[in-house]
Order: structure tokens, then C-alpha cells, then sequence
């Protein structure tokens, strides 16, 4: 098919568009699909904590844990769940699973045994959308993060680190 010159000069322009806005990692997304952003986690006596990646014009709706090596259900098995965050902390990403602070509604702590080893934590936000992360519980358990970091797949990262992954700003 030949293009008339007019036509090649959009496609070119459009295409220069394109590659300017991926080198420059800027984009209509805040991340790129493949490169999801990592959830931090870090335990702290009985207690799990896990921040999520938040921009600041984002909100949490629902927060969910579920066994993420549950393959008898179409579903995986959710294992604790909250809505209705009530705190900046948690407005902001920052949950303490399975004690349901800083949320208006959540569901009992579930018993130690009940708990699977690899556990996926995802939230909704008002419109349905989301993200989730998954956690082996024996490597958060062990992980050595100093105070004020959690632990990701590439290391120990602050809440700000973790923030800064969505290019929120950009």
C-alpha cells in the first residue's frame, strides 16, 4: 500500500510521540503491566504489616488476603479481608493484616493454622480497579528489614520507595 506524503508524516510524527514517552518512561500509566509495582511487607512480633503502592490522589476501598496457592476454586480462598479505611496511615497503604485497625469493617482474625504459606494481598479502589502482591510468609517471617523499611523482591524499601514506583508526580 502506498501513503500519500501527509500520511507519513502523521504516522512518523506519532510514532516519534511514542518513543519520546517510553524513553523518557513517562506514559498514560502510572506503571508499566509487565513491571507491576511490589508491595513492602514486614512482621513485627505477631503482627504483618504491608504497604501498598499508593499515589496520592488514590484510595483504598477493600483489602483482601487470599491463599494464593488455592487452585481448587475458581476464586482462591480469601483468608481475611477489611473495607472502609478510617486512617490516613491506611488511606495511604498502610494495612496491619488480620487486626481490621484503621478500617470500618473487617472479618475475624483468622486461626494460625488456617493460614496459608504463600499469601496474595490485593486492594480494590472505588472504581474496582487494583493491584496485588504475593508474600511467602516464611520469607517475610525471616526477612532482616531495618525499622521504617519492608521487604520487597529487590530488598528493603521505605514507604516512600515503595510510593515511587507509580511515578505518581510524572
Amino acid at each position: 500500500m502506498i501513503r500519500s506524503t501527509r500520511q507519513q508524516g502523521i504516522l512518523s510524527g506519532l510514532l516519534t510521540v511514542i518513543a519520546l514517552l517510553g524513553a523518557s518512561g513517562c506514559g498514560m500509566f502510572p506503571s508499566d503491566p509487565a513491571d507491576p509495582p511490589e508491595f513492602g511487607a514486614r512482621v513485627e512480633g505477631d503482627a504483618i504489616f504491608v504497604k501498598i503502592p499508593m499515589c496520592p490522589a488514590d484510595e483504598i476501598r477493600r483489602v483482601e488476603v487470599y491463599d494464593f496457592d488455592d487452585v481448587k476454586h475458581e476464586n482462591p480462598r480469601v483468608v481475611w479481608s477489611a473495607s472502609g479505611p478510617n486512617s490516613t496511615s491506611t488511606r495511604k497503604g498502610l494495612i496491619t493484616l488480620w487486626s481490621g485497625e484503621g478500617f470500618a469493617k473487617h472479618s475475624e482474625k483468622p486461626s494460625k493454622s488456617s493460614i496459608p504459606p504463600n499469601i496474595g494481598v490485593s486492594y480494590t479502589d472505588p472504581t474496582g480497579d487494583g493491584r496485588d502482591d504475593v508474600f511467602a510468609l516464611r520469607t517475610i517471617e525471616s526477612a532482616k528489614v531495618e525499622p521504617g523499611k519492608y521487604w520487597t523482591r529487590d530488598g528493603p524499601m521505605t514507604a516512600k520507595q515503595i510510593d515511587a514506583q507509580l511515578h505518581c508526580s510524572e
